[in-house]
């Protein structure tokens, strides 16, 4: 998608617009306190999805009597979280990024590029589409994919987990794997999980592990704005690291890469990195948006299938 001169949304304001972003501030100091958001489609069952006995959502009331689900993210901070906000490069986890919403924008099909390659969602209910998010921050696209029945692991640095924890339990009280330590493989079919994470091939197989998916990995890998080097440094090896162990574990799955352009980021480095990892088949670059100074790509990387 080129500049659109019809058009004067920046990129964030569409993004925020799609989803009905709000900012919940506190009227005495007008201090964010917590972010709030939904999802086209998606209606509010009470606290959590009308779940039957299969474990499958279900939306069958009229959408006229039924108002949008919505997802309410805390953003307050404990005291013993704030110091880690402050070191490097975790902030950028407490702010929600536009190319977050464009990547689930197009998992689910909602952008000009349709996803051919991800496979279908709730096609068999008792086989669901897994993702894992990589580097999830505030975890909105993973939370999102999960109102839309998948099956969801969100992942990043221990230090400043508690928080998206606490979040993904009191949005999702009835699917929420609470024990970040463990997983409940009896439930693995509709549940949503903070995991820690510190990237390289050896966490991500301990990880895997944990979950008792060390021989099935995930269908869909989804990291966005993870590729900054001014912020993260080279961190996008240990990313790549990440990515090509899952792969290995699944050829089959869909790696989806969301990256914010910007000067210096180091994004094509990771990319020719990516490209030549050994169980990498293939990277392409599937959605470009510019529009008022900002580019949003997307990359869609898929692994070795020996015939």
């Amino acid at each position: 998608m080129d500049d659109d001169s019809a058009s004067s949304r920046s990129v964030g304001d569409s993004c925020e617009a799609f989803i009905s972003f709000q900012s919940i501030r506190d009227p005495s100091t007008n201090l964010e306190r917590a972010i709030c958001f939904s999802w086209p489609g998606i209606y509010d069952g009470g606290n959590d999805f009308s779940v039957t006995n299969d474990d499958n959502p279900r939306y069958d009331e009229p959408a006229s009597e039924k108002e949008r689900r919505k997802i309410v993210l805390s953003t307050l901070l404990e005291e013993d979280d704030i110091a880690p906000i402050f070191d490097g490069s975790c902030w950028a986890g407490t702010r929600l990024w536009g190319a977050a919403i464009r990547a689930i924008q197009y998992i689910t099909g909602h952008l000009d590029s349709k996803p051919d390659l991800l496979p279908r969602m709730n096609s068999d209910p008792n086989e669901r589409v897994s993702m894992i998010e990589l580097g999830c921050g505030l975890g909105v696209p993973g939370m999102i994919f999960h109102l839309l029945g998948g099956s969801v692991v969100l992942t990043d640095q221990a230090n400043i987990l508690s928080q998206l924890v606490s979040n993904v339990a009191h949005n999702f009280p009835k699917t929420a794997v609470r024990d970040v330590e463990s997983y409940d493989n009896s439930h693995q079919n509709f549940k949503i999980q903070a995991m820690p994470l510190t990237w390289s091939k050896d966490g991500i197989s301990q990880l895997l592990g944990k979950l008792n998916r060390s021989e099935v990995g995930f269908d869909i890998v989804l990291n966005c704005d993870c590729v900054f080097e001014p912020l993260y440094g080279k961190s996008w090896v240990l990313l790549n690291e990440v990515i090509n162990e899952l792969l290995r574990v699944n050829p089959l799955c869909v790696v989806v890469t969301s990256v914010e352009r910007r000067q210096d980021d180091g994004i094509d480095s990771f990319l020719e990195q990516m490209i030549g990892m050994e169980f990498v088949g293939s990277v392409e670059k599937v959605w470009e948006e510019k529009r008022k100074h900002t580019c949003i790509e997307i990359y869609v990387t898929q692994g070795v299938i020996n015939e």
